[in-house]
């Protein structure tokens, strides 16, 4: 009789999310997502001819479910937190692997059928869709509850798995917006509601970051504060941000209409998210944009010669990936900027090696067209230390898992839990991939 956490993927590291709650016989997986840098590195090789479950986690571009051993067999459920890919992008490679149903919220589940369907990775677990802030039961042991709460991308939940042992909440990823610019706010009347709980599994991605993240409407702000006060007249404006940023597409579509300038979205990425938001009847774009989502009909629009200043060009590519369409499209010259034309990058360079290197190559080819760079117009979708301050404060839980950063996050999280909130160090455990934590 207990109660095991089982880290899988992304513990003392930043990538392929997943974790496992053991109670007693059953198990419930939280998340199956992909290490993106090593998935992107190991798969843009031309010469690869095995894209295998086996293969992609001995690269480390999966989670090495392997590590459940006999365990495999008791998964009752598939949990999945959110529509990010190294949340949600090792599904179609792993979940065959497992006898288990998926449950998600509405737009999470279109994702998941994207990825699965319209690649051409079919599986054969049943995709469950769950209304954010509900309660289902999953086996006589274990109920499942999911709690709204804001992020980068719709539909975002806290997960929360009771049993007869306490409660666990595997809170990965999460802000705390009071003012979202699309959806609820973060449920925080239904978090306060959970004080005592025995766990957290925590998000500390940003926890050596001194602060609290800003709101998703300061972005929105600053996207209209530098461009409604820049000279835009004749000139293009190239936008690039996150794919799944359906609040940060809504703020450009409505900064088009304020500039009179149509708004051109390209990318397949991009039209897969917009897609499941539309499905998921989270936002509709129909009659005010346009998608452009294949090569084909990017460079055929391109080649086109259109006046760019009509319009605002929203382009995949932010991290400067070779093949996304920014990248790629400027460096084969079919996307012809002129001197003073404005790329605004409204994301961040997620922190590892080759994100670092393929950015800095893609400005020194903008550069080379004399236009003008606006880069960090965005906030952060993930909560910083005053955010994870406050937190454990409302939940108060009995033991702090974090998860999803280096081991600097890491022992920042614990640090602040220690020293400034009284927790004993054995009650913070900072655990690497396969290592258990049993509750009770």
């Amino acid at each position: 009789m207990s109660l095991e956490i089982i880290p899988i993927g992304g513990f003392s590291e930043i990538g392929r999310n997943c974790c496992a709650v053991k109670v007693d016989d059953e198990v419930v997986i939280c998340d199956l997502g992909l290490m993106l840098d090593k998935y992107i590195e190991y798969t843009d090789d031309e010469d690869l001819t095995d894209i295998s479950p086996k293969k992609l986690i001995e690269v480390g571009a999966a989670p090495d479910i392997w590590l459940l051993d006999e365990l495999k067999k008791n998964v009752v459920g598939i949990c999945i937190s959110h529509g990010h890919l190294d949340h949600v992008g090792a599904i179609p490679y792993l979940a065959n692997r497992l006898d288990a149903d998926i449950h998600a919220t509405p737009m999470t589940c279109e994702v998941i059928k994207n990825l699965t369907n319209r690649d051409r990775r079919p599986i054969r677990n049943a995709i469950i869709d769950h209304p954010v802030n509900c309660k289902f039961k999953l086996t006589s042991k274990i109920s499942i509850e999911f709690i709204h709460v804001t992020h980068s991308i719709p539909h975002t939940v806290g997960i929360v798995v009771h049993s007869n042992y306490g409660s666990v909440l595997y809170m990965n990823d999460f802000k705390i917006d009071h003012t979202p610019m699309l959806g609820q706010k973060t449920n925080m009347k239904r978090l306060e509601a959970l004080n005592g709980i025995k766990c957290i599994v925590m998000d500390s991605l940003y926890a050596d970051h001194k602060e609290k993240t800003p709101s998703e409407k300061i972005a929105h702000d600053m996207l209209f504060d530098q461009l409604l006060n820049t000279e835009t007249d004749g000139k293009a404006i190239v936008i690039t941000t996150f794919s799944s940023h359906i609040a940060r597409m809504k703020s450009i579509v409505q900064l088009g209409e304020k500039l009179g300038r149509k708004v051109i979205m390209m990318g397949r990425s991009i039209d897969k998210y917009l897609n499941a938001a539309e499905k998921a009847n989270v936002i509709s774009f129909k009659g005010k944009i346009k998608v452009l989502p294949y090569r084909s009909k990017v460079d055929a629009w391109l080649k086109k010669k259109h006046d760019l200043s009509k319009y605002i060009i929203v382009m995949t590519g932010g991290q400067g990936e070779p093949k996304a369409v920014l990248a790629r499209t400027v460096a084969s010259g079919l996307l012809r900027l002129q001197q003073e034309d404005i790329v605004v990058f409204s994301c961040k360079v997620i922190p590892v090696s080759v994100n670092i290197e393929n950015r800095h190559k893609l400005e020194e080819n903008l550069q080379k067209q004399h236009v003008r760079i606006f880069s960090d117009i965005h906030v952060s979708g993930h909560g910083a230390k005053e955010d994870h301050r406050d937190l454990l404060k409302l939940l108060q839980p009995e033991h702090i898992i974090p998860t999803h950063g280096g081991m600097a996050q890491l022992g920042e999280l614990k640090d602040m839990a220690v020293h400034d909130l009284g927790y004993k160090p054995e009650k913070v455990h900072i655990l690497y991939n396969g290592q258990r934590v049993r509750l009770a």
